[in-house]
């Protein structure tokens, strides 16, 4: 979602809600397991968290006041640097900077992983934005032993949405892979699932059933956006045509396991949409964003734009009578062509 910016990033966070801050801070110090010792604790400690998470922040407000995306490198990757860095891009070329994502600088729930491997996730839900905007699920990355961490993705957690339970930090929770077939559908199937349903709407997706789906989720989103588009007056008059196609991206997930035996999964969709009219006819790009992507391109009959959407599902265990749950997204448009 496009949001107003605020300079403070995801900063120092010297009173965190919920037990620890997130993330490892100097890696030197993370936990090593011994070779023949089992490794089943958490990986991290508050204050190794609490150095990552101040400078993550640190590198993203430098990088927000100087509308620099390449200064984001450092501290973020993923589609979360993609998204950003098409945001700072915006906001230079419109001179405001009130589309770009806040992300609040204080955690009230940490999810720590247990993972002896790498690359290794972790994941902060943060306090409500300061004009009171429901709260972010971000995930950090570590790619390697001696790599520092990165914010590797964001979302906007849906409005009165219930958060699985996770192990207390102390414990650590169970990385997911992408192919686990314990959950009513794996990881990769339940974001590529999710993606036709965004795609198509609920009426109209075979996977809908499967999902319990809330009215301001993604799909319902872009379900909006295609009917406003085509109710617009002269659409048809205009032989105007309107398609939207959203798929998941194979590589970009990650899983955590929750209290119940179900996961969070976090992932990235590609999506695209377009515009046509009659030959003669012109498309105006829709929202500032938009207008700000297209440059000074001269307008024809067609308009297409591409989003990366950052979503994030909860996904029941495979004998729950749960359904999957959208828990949040991030829709924001990072191209535009005519």
């Amino acid at each position: 979602m496009n949001r107003r910016t605020t300079r403070r990033g995801l900063a120092a966070v010297s009173a965190v809600v919920v037990g620890s801050v997130l993330l490892a801070g100097c890696t030197e110090d993370v936990p090593q397991p011994q070779a023949g010792e089992p490794f089943d604790g958490p990986v991290l400690t508050e204050e190794q968290e609490t150095k990552v998470l101040s400078a993550v922040s640190s590198t993203v407000q430098k990088a927000d006041k100087k509308l620099d995306p390449a200064a984001l490198k450092s501290r973020v990757t993923g589609p979360a640097l993609e998204v950003r860095a098409s945001q700072l891009d915006v906001a230079k070329s419109r001179d405001d900077s009130s589309l770009v994502t806040e992300i609040p600088d204080e955690s009230q729930q940490l999810v720590i992983p247990t993972t002896s491997t790498w690359p290794r996730t972790s994941y902060s839900i943060t306090v409500p934005t300061e004009d009171l905007e429901t709260p972010r699920l971000v995930a950090f990355e570590q790619d390697s032993a001696r790599a520092a961490y990165k914010m590797w993705s964001w979302v906007q957690l849906l409005p009165g949405v219930v958060m699985p339970a996770f192990a207390d930090a102390g414990i650590g929770s169970e990385a997911v892979a992408s192919d686990d077939d314990s959950l009513a559908a794996t990881p990769a199937d339940a974001l590529n699932q999710y993606a036709d349903v965004v795609t198509l709407g609920s009426e109209e997706s075979s996977f809908a059933k499967g999902f319990d789906l809330p009215e301001e989720d993604l799909a319902a989103r872009v379900q909006g956006d295609a009917k406003n588009v085509r109710s617009t007056p002269g659409f048809e008059d205009a032989d105007g045509e309107f398609e939207a196609k959203f798929s998941a991206r194979k590589d970009d997930i990650r899983s955590v396991r929750t209290a119940d035996g179900g996961a969070l999964v976090m992932g990235a969709l590609d999506g695209r949409t377009t515009l046509t009219v009659e030959e003669e006819g012109e498309v105006p790009p829709f929202t500032e964003t938009q207008k700000a992507l297209l440059g000074d391109a001269g307008l024809t009959n067609e308009l297409e734009v591409e989003y990366t959407d950052m979503v994030a599902l909860y996904v029941p265990a495979k004998d729950s009578d749960e359904k999957i749950r959208p828990l949040g997204y991030s829709h924001v448009a990072t191209a535009a062509s005519n």
